[in-house]
């Protein structure tokens, strides 16, 4: 009977026939709507269909974020990279790759022309599905989304390393290296 139950329950939700749904007994309350324990019957006959409740929607999670960026007047490209999250800024990078506004996100935003003395940021974010989201924004463009502009600032703005105490690294470099 609880294999009839179960099976009933995923045919209407996988077929569509009672949209988002679960089986539940008609006389006992659900233990928790959407979960195996709530598809427990003792007579097939009392079987009714109740709405799920809330459904957690799931979101991609970002694991790695690229942006590579460059400009027409000048040679060369910067690249900022980040896998994982070992900061506060970091995790919130990771964050705004995952959030649902920076999925809506389009391929591009740029003008018809782009300016020789504007920068072309090139994003590139890695999900934990293996899927992959590419935006390019120019610099200036009208209308490009904050989400965009702030994943963007998080990536360019990076702190200097602190180098003011190099003296326990274990190599120490001769008088005149490299050029000796």
């Amino acid at each position: 009977m609880r294999t009839a139950a179960l099976l009933a329950g995923l045919a209407g939700a996988v077929c569509g026939v009672a949209g988002p749904a679960v089986a539940t007994e008609a006389t006992t309350p659900a233990v928790a709507p959407g979960s195996v324990a709530s598809a427990t019957l003792t007579d097939p006959a009392r079987l009714t269909w109740a709405p799920a409740a809330t459904r957690t929607t799931a979101t991609k999670q970002a694991i790695a974020v690229a942006v590579v960026r460059t400009r027409a007047s000048e040679q060369g490209q910067a690249v900022f990279s980040l896998v994982g999250a070992a900061d506060q800024k970091q995790a919130q990078v990771l964050r705004l790759a995952s959030s649902a506004a920076f999925l809506a996100l389009r391929p591009r935003y740029a003008p018809a022309t782009v300016p020789r003395d504007r920068y072309t940021y090139q994003i590139e974010v890695g999900y934990r599905d293996s899927s992959k989201k590419r935006v390019t924004v120019v610099q200036g463009t009208p209308g490009t989304p904050k989400v965009a502009l702030d994943l963007i600032r998080l990536m360019t703005d990076v702190e200097p390393p602190d180098l003011s105490d190099l003296s326990d690294l274990p190599v120490s470099f001769p008088p005149g290296f490299p050029f000796n």
